[in-house]
């Protein structure tokens, strides 16, 4: 049964629906749309506003963002939409956060810490820091610029038990960026390895430290990604089987530059979209099977 459903390409409504998210990314190559599909019974849930659609295991759904929001209080109205999302999944019985997606219209509108980018880093911290123990309870998430005016939606899978926050040796833990990233660094893990044995690898960059890499050269850090990829997978070893691959491109020319990021098996989606850093011209995630 479906659970839940991504579509690229042009939105086709700016409501947001409990199994379905319009993301308005342009799709440069691969299948348009993302299925989670559930092998038992989905039933719908709703609370305070927000709209579920769970198994006996899984809840998957999302929240809207929306511009005049956004543009008064970036941090406020990251912090309401996160705080909104983690009062559902506890009350409906899933408590654990394991994976976000989230889609920011106009990511780097303004300067410096009024970035809007960091400014939602700012407003997420907040709300997780009220529901967490700590940044190893925090998600596996991607955060990506979608085009211009079009305010954004968060869409997140929870669960009835918690998962495994993997880390990445290359990469300094995002919770722990130093101060010139922002005036809170990004709440997020590396991968999330889930209570049934998938693994959720977060959008990774070619990020190595904490510093960005190759900046001008979409091949080197194409490169450089894929090594972050199979670095954080050594670091959970298992019979991976790698089902979904979504590579996001800044620039439709870069299309040519993904060959390294293409996995062997699997679907495979590029999608154009900003990334979290200006000078990053590319980042992947990835779904295996366990």
């Amino acid at each position: 049964m479906l659970l839940h459903v991504v579509h690229g390409g042009e939105r086709r409504t700016d409501q947001v629906q409990a199994a379905t998210i319009q993301t308005g990314l342009p799709v440069l190559d691969g299948p348009a749309e993302e299925w989670w599909l559930s092998p038992e019974a989905v039933h719908p849930i709703e609370h305070a506003g927000v709209a579920l659609r769970a198994n006996r295991d899984i809840a998957m759904g999302c929240v809207h963002l929306h511009e005049a929001d956004l543009r008064a209080d970036t941090a406020g109205t990251a912090q309401a939409a996160f705080a909104s999302l983690l009062a559902a999944i506890k009350h409906a019985g899933y408590p654990w956060l394991l994976r976000t997606w989230i889609y920011l219209a106009d990511i780097h509108r303004g300067s410096d810490d009024n970035e809007r980018y960091r400014q939602f880093c700012v407003g997420r911290a907040r709300a997780l820091a009220e529901h967490t123990r700590g940044p190893m309870d925090y998600p596996a998430a991607t955060a990506i610029g979608i085009p211009s005016g079009g305010g954004g939606s968060i869409h997140f899978m929870a669960a009835t038990r918690a998962g495994e926050a993997i880390e990445n040796p290359r990469q300094t833990s995002a919770f722990d960026y130093p101060r010139r990233y922002g005036p809170q660094p990004p709440s997020f893990v590396r991968a999330m390895r889930t209570p049934w044995h998938d693994l959720l690898v977060s959008g990774t960059a070619s990020v190595v430290g904490h510093d960005s890499h190759f900046p001008g050269d979409a091949e080197a850090q194409a490169a450089t990604t894929r090594d972050n990829v199979h670095a954080l997978l050594a670091q959970s070893p298992a019979d991976w089987k790698t089902e979904r691959t979504i590579i996001y491109v800044r620039e439709p020319q870069d299309l040519a530059a993904v060959g390294a990021l293409r996995p062997a098996t699997g679907d495979c989606t590029v999608l154009q979209g900003d990334i979290c850093r200006p000078e990053l011209m590319l980042e992947c995630e990835v779904l295996l099977r366990g």
